[in-house]
């Protein structure tokens, strides 16, 4: 992927306009995991002329706010395209850019993907957003608490060869990889799950991956 940060606020809606019409513009937060999320499908992808235009708090960005009103991350701007959250992102990029694969071409692998995407979004990050945030300490600390407990139930879904749909990497691994990547900022060791820490190492091993980290992710590992 090659991708270009770009001082927040300063940029015109004109500006954002031409960069829609020179490759995909993402918007994302540098620790948002929705927004982690999209910029490893865009990394899998090796997207030419990709762009990162990225989102701070208290950093008012006039672009951002013109194609996204209700300020969701990431926001994907493509030509005439608009779009957001992180699943139609990610589902939106593997189709205009097929190659590699990361959605299974018969229906049937592609409801099991998006029933394993589904909880996810739905029951895992919203935990590990909670428990990452600073505003509520004891509600954090229960986030946690269910967020492990939730890891545990699933020991038996990572997988000890291949991926997690198969022997090829899917959209499913890259809405794990940065999930995974926060436990340890969590307080929960990869190795306090049977399988998940082997899994983990192998995502993060990609070049892919390190490409998608933000700064603020990167300090993550430290």
């Amino acid at each position: 992927m090659s991708a270009r940060s770009r001082q927040t606020g300063s940029d015109s809606p004109g500006a954002v306009l031409s960069a829609r019409r020179a490759g995909i513009l993402l918007f994302s937060g540098e620790s948002d995991l929705g927004s982690h999320w999209a910029r490893l499908v865009a990394a899998e992808k090796d997207i030419d002329g990709a762009a990162i235009e990225w989102i701070r708090p208290g950093v008012t960005n006039e672009d951002w706010l013109l194609l996204s009103p209700s300020q969701v991350l990431p926001t994907l701007a493509d030509r005439e395209v608009v779009l957001y959250p992180a699943r139609l992102v990610a589902e939106y990029l593997d189709e205009r850019y097929p190659h590699p694969p990361l959605l299974p071409v018969e229906p049937a692998g592609r409801a099991r993907v998006r029933m394993a995407l589904h909880q996810l979004e739905s029951v895992l990050y919203p935990l590990a957003e909670q428990g990452l945030s600073t505003d509520n300490a004891r509600s954090a600390q229960r986030s946690r608490k269910l967020l492990r407990e939730q890891l545990l139930g699933l020991a038996r879904v990572f997988p000890t060869r291949g991926f997690f749909m198969g022997s090829d990497l899917s959209c499913v691994d890259c809405a794990w990889a940065p999930l995974l990547w926060r436990l340890p900022s969590l307080g929960i060791p990869l190795d306090s799950v049977e399988s998940m820490g082997p899994y983990a190492e192998k995502l993060f091993s990609r070049g892919a991956f390190q490409r998608s980290l933000s700064s603020v992710e990167r300090s993550l590992a430290a």
